[in-house]
């Protein structure tokens, strides 16, 4: 497994955080790094893996990858993202209580699950975002962290923020929030695409397309790859037996379950185990 270092990012030992975007990223194999990393979601979808824990995440979603994490990509429609990096045994030049902050953004995603970022918020934080990335120039002066410091605070301050006050949506947005919602927890279970849509007020068809452009997918497809890596998280982070986790994952049998594992990672699910055993023995 790679381990990202600050010196192939950061501008220079002055430097304790650094910003860059990363636009349609495919995928990202497991990697850890030795310092903390905010992602914010800019555009499209994909799914987060981190420390094996599978996640769907689309446009406004945001989380933190912190030195004792390792984290991965897959990208189902062109996913995009802002990295913010902090390295803590660094001091910042005008801030203070940075661990603090940090904080306070773990705090909230932990204080709700679901935490997005609204398209007017989203929009702010990438204005703050491109006012970092285009003053990278080589004399950093007191006026230049003071800039830098300024727009990371104010990126700090709308995650911290986020969701304490929820603005109010028509009953197609929140109906389209919803299904969202929802698309982030079906990995276990069945779902009814019609009595999804009715209970969302969304025709079937305006509903298909709406999954379609968030996912990347059809919902039959998206669902089946979703099933699939958390099978894939249950192999790797419980003892249960592949029959168990073919059942909880919603496949109908084993059989099944091993056909369509192996179709999508091209080794079976037992072979999944043997690599994980491995993997805790080295370490």
């Amino acid at each position: 497994m790679r381990i990202l270092r600050d010196s192939d990012f950061f501008l220079s030992e002055q430097h304790a955080l650094c910003l860059f975007s990363m636009n349609h990223q495919l995928m990202e194999d497991v990697h850890g790094h030795d310092f903390d990393e905010i992602v914010i979601v800019r555009n499209g979808s994909g799914f987060h893996i981190i420390n094996d824990a599978v996640r769907f995440i689309c446009q406004g979603d945001f989380f933190l990858v912190t030195t004792n994490d390792t984290h991965s990509y897959i990208s189902t429609n062109n996913l995009s993202v802002i990295n913010v990096l902090v390295r803590k045994v660094r001091n910042f030049h005008f801030l203070q209580s940075i661990d603090t902050l940090l904080g306070y953004v773990k705090e909230n995603l932990q204080r709700q699950n679901e935490m997005t970022l609204s398209p007017a918020l989203l929009a702010k934080v990438e204005s703050w975002s491109q006012e970092i990335i285009s003053h990278n120039e080589s004399d950093y002066d007191d006026l230049y962290f003071a800039m830098l410091e300024a727009s990371f605070l104010n990126i700090i301050n709308a995650l911290c923020h986020c969701g304490r006050q929820p603005e109010p949506q028509t009953v197609e947005e929140r109906g389209r929030s919803n299904l969202i919602k929802t698309l982030k927890t079906c990995g276990l279970r069945h779902l009814d695409w019609n009595a999804l849509s009715e209970d969302n007020g969304i025709a079937s068809r305006t509903l298909f397309r709406f999954i379609k452009r968030i996912t990347g997918y059809t919902p039959v497809r998206f669902q089946m790859l979703y099933r699939i890596l958390k099978a894939q998280e249950m192999l790797r982070t419980t003892d249960n037996s592949i029959s168990e986790i073919s059942v909880r994952c919603g496949f109908t049998n084993a059989i099944r379950f091993t056909e369509s594992y192996k179709r999508y990672f091209n080794y079976s699910p037992s072979h999944e185990r043997k690599l994980q055993s491995r993997i805790l023995t080295v370490i």
